[in-house]
């Protein structure tokens, strides 16, 4: 049935009216002489609706002299006569090759991009390193890197990232990154080396492959003190310098103290919001109104970006950038002792996890606290691990 559909309106066809006291004749002589009529609506007096292709329209004239048949044009439908009313709207012809064309111009750019993150100075980071990497706004996307080199262009610029990655999706570049603490870089095994403590702690034990051990289990170390050496003296006196390889456990102490309030500030809408819109033009933003101030005393912000596209990634670098502030009033919460002590161990506890090597192993725990004031407590929480303290540093000279 649908293809019948498009055939017919590829075709091109006419809906007529037919009237006349001997429709059933009309209708018997344009089947014998090979006129196709489709679409044949109910009898309404001595009418008809039907539809007829354009060709056998124009044959038809005869067959309505011989069957004394009165025939109305009601529409004409088909792919022929849109073409033919195009022809005379010349500007609509244009726009609509002007429209093709800067469709096709504008998928060759980068009209957005979007940093998929929760640190802002990390952000800011990854936005310089994009720069040099030539991914900015207005980017002709054939002559961008592959992601692999915007991705080491990234590492080698940004600090604390352990996975970066750049996805090109239409007019747009997703950015997404992974932070944690950058594992050391490992010495090209051709280059004399030491090993190095890059953190205080005592050792735990030491299994060195090459180089010589110059500490033992037991010992205390602080940052940068050698533990393996790679200068080495011969039995001839004389030194020489080798790539050292090993492995240096040591049990590190981490400790993290804070006072805690025994109450939490709890945030309540008042209804009350401002809203302020910026258009963003590519790379520029103007404000659509003037900024009112916003004479809230406490208040929380969101922002909302809804950008012009065309399909589901033709971004066109044109949005509307929002800007809510609502109004909200705080209210002092206060909570009990043992509430607050477990409050404090997690935060705690999550600053020090961010200190520590990969591979750490905890080994002990300790929490201490100590009220201050009817409302203040303070909070200490230390934690000793087995870390792999050991990093190669090249030897210079």
């Amino acid at each position: 049935m649908i293809f019948n559909k498009i055939f017919h309106f590829v075709k091109g066809y006419v809906i007529i009216k037919v009237t006349s006291l001997y429709i059933e004749r009309f209708l018997y002589t344009c089947a014998s002489v090979g006129i196709k009529l489709f679409h044949i609506g109910k009898r309404n007096n001595n009418s008809v609706i039907m539809r007829i292709g354009i060709k056998d329209f124009f044959k038809v004239r005869s067959v309505c002299k011989k069957t004394r048949t009165h025939i109305r044009i009601v529409k004409k439908c088909g792919l022929p006569f849109f073409i033919s009313k195009l022809k005379k709207r010349y500007f609509l012809i244009l726009g609509f090759i002007a429209v093709i064309c800067f469709m096709f111009t504008s998928s060759l750019f980068i009209w957005s991009i979007e940093i998929d993150g929760e640190s802002k100075e990390t952000a800011e980071q990854i936005s310089l390193a994009l720069e040099d990497a030539g991914l900015r706004i207005g980017a002709f996307k054939p002559l961008l890197p592959d992601g692999e080199q915007m991705k080491n262009i990234i590492m080698s610029n940004t600090d604390n990232l352990v996975w970066a990655w750049v996805n090109i999706k239409g007019t747009k570049a997703f950015v997404e990154y992974n932070e944690g603490i950058k594992p050391p870089k490992v010495v090209n095994r051709s280059i004399p080396c030491d090993i190095v403590a890059q953190r205080d702690g005592i050792i735990y034990k030491i299994t060195e492959k090459n180089g010589e051990k110059r500490v033992l289990t037991g010992d205390t170390v602080m940052k940068g003190d050698v533990l393996i050496a790679g200068t080495l003296t011969s039995a001839d006196s004389t030194l020489k310098t080798v790539h050292s390889i090993g492995e240096v456990l040591a049990c590190t102490h981490h400790k993290k103290s804070r006072e805690y309030k025994l109450s939490y500030d709890f945030a309540t809408p008042t209804g009350k919001s401002k809203t302020f819109r910026t258009l963003k033009l590519f790379s520029k933003c103007f404000d659509l109104f003037f900024r009112e101030k916003v004479d809230f005393k406490e208040y929380r912000v969101t922002e909302t970006l809804n950008e012009l596209k065309l399909g589901k990634n033709h971004y066109l670098g044109i949005g509307i950038y929002e800007q809510h502030y609502n109004e909200i009033e705080i209210v002092n919460i206060p909570i009990d002792y043992d509430t607050a002590i477990q409050k404090a161990q997690y935060e705690l506890e999550e600053a020090i996890a961010k200190e520590l090597l990969p591979g750490s192993v905890l080994v002990n725990k300790k929490t201490d606290h100590q009220k201050i004031d009817d409302n203040t407590v303070l909070v200490s929480v230390e934690m000793e691990f087995i870390e792999n303290i050991g990093v190669q540093k090249k030897i210079v000279g």
